[in-house]
């Protein structure tokens, strides 16, 4: 099984995650750069896939979409398998 992480720490924008991800898993050149098109690439990949989804924020709308999608793909795709280790926030008053 092929493993690949995905590193979201760093990001600060869509439009930055969506070049990240593309290169990471090797996306076609027609690649959308959306949602939909993420969704439609990942239940597309034939071969076993595990993806590791680190240092995102499921309480940011952007972070928690783009996880929303990973997994929906995996419930899709029986070639994929989708984990996600979720960062700690912490409050410091």
């Amino acid at each position: 099984m092929k493993e690949i992480t995905l590193d979201f720490k760093e990001f600060m924008s869509m439009k930055e995650a969506h070049a990240y991800i593309a290169g990471k898993l090797d996306l076609p050149d027609y690649y959308g750069a959306n949602l939909d098109a993420l969704f439609e690439c990942l239940t597309d990949i034939s071969e076993d896939v595990k993806i590791k989804i680190i240092n995102c924020d499921l309480t940011d709308k952007d972070d928690n979409s783009l996880v929303n999608v990973f997994w929906d793909a995996d419930y899709e795709n029986k070639n994929l398998q989708v984990e996600v280790e979720r960062r700690m926030i912490r409050n410091e008053d």
